[in-house]
């Protein structure tokens, strides 16, 4: 029995069981909300498939990280020995590989291991009879899953499992997840299901509509001048004759232009460095009214301080104009008052606020950059004594910003269970996959244009006690398109994932509650 298969250390849930039903008969996607104990499942259906059907399981998770953690979750969930189970993540040598490879029952790597192996002959992919992919939305394009799945589907053995928490809006996109990994049957559980709906704390979801400040209306003002500028030079090429340009436009039409200068039109050679310095522009002119003046003011002094060559000729465009030296000249007068950030100031607002209440309490604070993150950080350091903020960031290093190793990441995760830290500052590293301890209030620095990144981020509380979601949104900016995108996005996500999904369950109440002051507001 099921019960018998978990060495009683968990408990199913009843959906999990049905999930898991299902599962082991054929190649199945599921789509669960985060926190809702996908691994689990797949832990159920690889030991039936170990156990019952004498076969191997072949685990496949898109990071590091998370290899490391389905690792020791399916090690102790299984009851696996060390030579039993096997970790790959680039640190095997290909001889230790090769010997594992053979004498593992349960393989849990990254796909870029695997399908490297794979290439080179050093394992045969039909002695697996279950690949189970982590973060299935992953499964398109050229990425690895793909040429694994299409591999793994000529063999007489195979059952697939993939799992998500959203598998993205785009149709075709859907449904090329699904043929990529030769899916028979889209199971979709939501927290209005009944089975789900017992297990689930619910999520308040709030819009907090700030008012943009003066001081970066009027920075914005002069930026936008600067904007017009290069932009009437783009029209004047006759490349784009009227209307607003975009920056995707524009960065469609530079690929564009490159090849049409290199194939005897030397005339757009003068043309496209005003079109990426339109681009890096409107990049600038976003960063200054979702993230702020030190954000915007690092960006563009890493533009005028580069010695690569195309950033130079940006450099050299917007030197010459009297407009742009205006805008720095008041930039750079602002960052020497020190002015305050309102939205960092409404998080620290809302911070205290929860931990007042409830000293136990954790908070997750979203942001879309690094730079960001670190200021935050450091502000809420120096603003009070009763938060205890760290920041969690990937691990790369970027400009002198030391990215966390895996081992730092698993011991700042460890203290945030642990309440050292109530107060996580992170980046989209914690949106994917990650075991992150539930939390009371989950802050959205600003909006993502992604249905896929949003609903991440939101699944990291309501899980089991209630949870709020503040999203911040300075008004009449990009923030409120980014808003509305996402959730345009994830509307049409729900409509093609209803779509293709077996037996549609009919919704038992609304868990979930949005407050509508934005949509209002808008409306």
């Amino acid at each position: 029995m099921v019960e018998k298969f978990l060495c009683g250390k968990v408990e199913p849930r009843d959906y999990q069981i049905n999930l898991y039903m299902g599962a082991k008969e054929q190649n199945t996607l599921i789509v669960l909300p985060t926190g809702l104990g996908k691994t689990v499942i797949a832990a159920m259906v690889a030991e039936y498939v170990i156990a019952q059907k004498k076969d191997n399981v072949l685990f496949l998770a898109p990071t590091k990280p998370l290899v490391s953690q389905h690792y020791e979750t399916l090690k102790d969930l299984l009851s696996l020995d060390e030579k039993s189970i096997s970790k790959f993540t680039g640190e095997v040598d290909n001889e230790d590989r090769l010997l594992r490879w053979v004498t593992s029952k349960l393989v849990v790597s990254t796909p870029q291991v695997v399908i490297n192996d794979l290439r080179n002959g050093l394992f045969d992919i039909s002695r697996f009879g279950l690949i189970v992919f982590d973060e299935a939305h992953r499964a398109s394009g050229n990425y690895a899953y793909v040429e694994i799945a299409s591999s793994f589907l000529e063999c007489k053995k195979r059952l697939i499992l993939a799992i998500t928490a959203s598998p993205g809006a785009d149709r075709d996109r859907l449904d090329e997840i699904t043929k990529a990994l030769g899916i028979e049957s889209v199971r979709i559980k939501s927290e209005n299901d009944p089975d789900v709906m017992k297990y689930m704390g619910g999520i308040e979801i709030e819009t907090v509509i700030l008012p943009v400040p003066a001081h970066i209306k009027d920075v914005a003002a002069l930026l936008r001048q600067v904007i017009d500028n290069v932009n009437s030079k783009i029209r004047s090429s006759g490349i784009i004759k009227s209307g607003r340009i975009s920056r995707s436009e524009l960065a469609s039409k530079v690929r564009e232009l490159v090849e049409e200068a290199k194939n005897g039109n030397k005339n757009l050679f003068g043309v496209i460095p005003y079109v990426t310095a339109a681009i890096r522009l409107d990049y600038l002119l976003e960063y200054l009214e979702s993230q702020g003046l030190e954000v915007a003011y690092d960006y563009i002094t890493d533009i005028l301080n580069s010695e690569e060559k195309t950033l130079k000729r940006t450099a050299s465009i917007v030197s010459r104009m009297p407009e742009f030296s205006e805008f720095m000249a008041r930039l750079k007068e602002l960052q020497s008052i020190g002015v305050e950030n309102s939205k960092m100031a409404k998080v620290l607002a809302l911070c205290e606020e929860q931990i007042s209440a409830n000293p136990d309490s954790r908070v997750i604070v979203f942001t879309h950059f690094r730079k960001t993150s670190e200021l935050m950080t450091n502000y809420l350091k120096s603003k009070s004594t009763l938060l205890r903020p760290t920041r969690f960031i990937g691990q790369s290093s970027r400009s002198g910003d030391e990215g966390l190793s895996q081992k730092d990441q698993e011991i700042i995760l460890q203290k945030f269970r642990n309440n050292v830290f109530n107060v996580l500052i992170a980046t989209s590293v914690a949106e994917e996959g990650l075991d992150i301890p539930a939390t009371d209030l989950v802050i959205f620095f600003e909006p993502v244009p992604s249905e896929i990144r949003s609903i991440q981020r939101r699944g990291r509380t309501g899980r089991t006690h209630a949870g709020e979601v503040k999203i911040l949104i300075y008004e009449g900016t990009r923030d409120s398109g980014y808003y509305f995108s996402s959730k345009r996005k994830e509307s049409r996500m729900k409509t093609n994932i209803e779509r293709i999904q077996d037996k549609p369950d009919q919704p038992a109440g609304k868990k979930a509650v949005r407050k509508s002051n934005l949509d209002d507001y808008f409306s």
